[in-house]
């Protein structure tokens, strides 16, 4: 009895099959291998879609590689082969597993048509991408175009990180070694500022923003005046970059931020320049844009140009690996975001400091041993020199950290 029902679905299948024109006899597939076909093709096709999915992050990641190296065209083609899977930008989206990124390929190729000179094009993918989502890198290139600038073959892309970067420690989870990098705001130069921003003291504003970022030991402006009293500059504003590294230098202090806010029309940007005292070398340069003039404006944009040199020179840690001479090899490359010319603090550790009440570790005694400067920054370890000797000479396993 049990084959019976199994018996009846073979004939049935059979009288069936008999049923048709004999051209069609031999497409007919008995339904389990009609079922395991169907199976097998779907299982195909989800594997892939799912590989389709997986593919625009790469190429978004491909995408910003390209315009690293200035290759607007590939970038291009990059981009819009993720734009071709996921149109939309968005400030925090999920790549894969449990890995967020930021998307912006709308405002990346309308950063890449600005590179070439294709303004318009540039106007579309940027508007565009503020629809999706507002970011100040595509408000900042808008407002570039509005206002008539382009793009020098010079000018570095400022890209941002296709993969998401482990934050550097904060301050405060760090042992923090030596004094912080000291340095100057000199007056910058102000053209086409009018009296529509009242009796703002530019000067003034800059100084208390980087004061602010508690990141930096900023002199007083009492001390300043003082000294450029004294060479004759007055408080007019300095470009010259060897001028202002040798007002730096003889305030006494490792940099100097110099630079200048200019209108032109509604609108108004301002440039701003960090410069080693020693070298008169450029450590990093930033700007910031608006499309109106307004105090709210140039307090926004003073906020934003600190937080871009902030952000250029972050409070790390890591060892020297390596010695050779005055030469020094440390683990802290373009990965920690170090760049060439930052200074660092060398340090050694010593026993550890036991609470004499509670018996606790709470510390480890610390002695300096120097400053080095970065002279070549890799991807994974830079090389550094010894710009100031304190206590003896650094060895392999010291620790070091960026002033």
């Amino acid at each position: 009895m049990r084959g019976e029902p199994r018996n009846y679905l073979r004939a049935a299948t059979s009288m069936n099959r008999n049923r048709l024109p004999e051209r069609l006899r031999s497409f007919c597939i008995p339904a389990p291998w009609l079922l395991c076909g169907i199976c097998i093709w779907a299982s195909c096709f989800l594997m892939q879609a799912a590989q389709a999915t997986e593919k625009w992050y790469r190429a978004y990641a491909n995408g910003i590689a390209a315009m690293q190296r200035s290759d607007w065209r590939q970038a291009i083609a990059q981009f819009e082969t993720a734009l071709a899977q996921k149109k939309f930008d968005a400030g925090k989206t999920r790549a894969y597993g449990a890995v967020f990124i930021e998307y912006y390929p709308n405002r990346e190729v309308g950063v890449c048509y600005f590179h070439l000179g294709e303004m318009e094009r540039a106007r579309q993918y940027l508007q565009l991408s503020l629809q999706h989502s507002a970011s100040p890198r595509a408000r900042e290139f808008l407002q570039r175009i509005n206002s008539g600038q382009s793009a020098p073959p010079s000018q570095p892309a400022n890209l941002p990180e296709p993969q998401p970067v482990a934050k550097a420690p904060e301050p405060a989870s760090m042992t923090l070694v030596g004094d912080r990098l000291n340095i100057a705001i000199l007056p910058f130069v102000a053209k086409g500022i009018g009296g529509e921003l009242g009796e703002i003291d530019l000067l003034d504003k800059l100084t208390t923003v980087f004061v602010n970022l508690n990141r930096f030991k900023v002199i007083e402006r009492a001390q300043l005046e003082k000294i450029l009293e004294e060479q004759k500059l007055g408080m007019a504003g300095i470009v010259d970059v060897s001028t202002a590294a040798e007002i730096g230098k003889g305030i006494g202090v490792d940099a100097v931020v110099c630079g200048s806010l200019v209108r032109a029309g509604n609108s108004a940007s301002i440039d701003a320049r960090l410069v080693d005292t020693e070298t008169a070398a450029i450590i990093t340069a930033k700007d910031a844009f608006s499309n109106n003039v307004s105090l709210a404006a140039l307090t926004q944009m003073i906020a934003e140009v600190a937080g871009k040199i902030k952000s250029d020179l972050p409070l790390v840690s890591g060892y020297v690996i390596q010695l050779e001479n005055q030469r020094l090899t440390l683990d802290l490359g373009r990965a920690n975001s170090v760049r060439k010319g930052m200074k660092c603090h060398v340090y050694r550790e010593g026993e550890p400091i036991v609470h004499p009440v509670t018996n606790q570790v709470i510390g480890k005694s610390i002695a300096e041993v120097c400053e080095v400067q970065l002279v070549e920054v890799f991807d994974s370890y830079s090389i550094a020199t010894i710009t100031k000797a304190k206590n003896g000479m650094p060895q392999v396993r010291d620790r070091v950290i960026t002033k």
